[in-house]
């Protein structure tokens, strides 16, 4: 920069301040992204548990059920909660790069609903207006 020239001068003022509001501004946007981001995680997992820890419960007492009465859940449906149980039992429960977390979560869904109908129930049916797509 030369002193003599009170153009340079203002230019090179003008860069400054242009340089330093873009690395504020990136600053402020990575803040607010991150504290953005952990709110939508937590709205999001908060509603992905839920579904989860409902399909757990219906499962669990189908399971229970059959063992109480070896008759109260065709075999074929029984088979099918089995692989339901598995499938939940897999799901990991921290954040595991590579885990294909929302394909679990689709095969889930769509072994309840197959078993749902199978077991004659609505669960499926009273469900679908609470469910998250993942």
């Amino acid at each position: 920069m030369d002193g003599s020239d009170p153009l340079a001068q203002v230019v090179d003022i003008e860069e400054e301040f242009e340089d330093s509001g873009y690395l504020q501004g990136l600053e402020a946007g990575k803040a607010i992204g991150a504290v953005e981001g952990r709110e939508m995680g937590c709205e999001s997992g908060f509603g992905i548990g839920k579904d989860l820890g409902f399909y757990q419960g219906w499962v669990q007492q189908w399971l229970l059920a059959s063992d109480m009465h070896a008759d109260a859940v065709p075999e074929r449906a029984l088979k099918k909660l089995r692989e339901i149980k598995a499938l939940l039992d897999d799901v990991p429960t921290e954040n595991v790069e590579g885990a294909h977390f929302a394909d679990r979560i689709k095969k889930v869904q769509q072994r309840f609903k197959v078993v749902s109908a199978m077991l004659g129930t609505n669960a499926a049916a009273e469900l679908s207006g609470n469910t998250l797509s993942y």
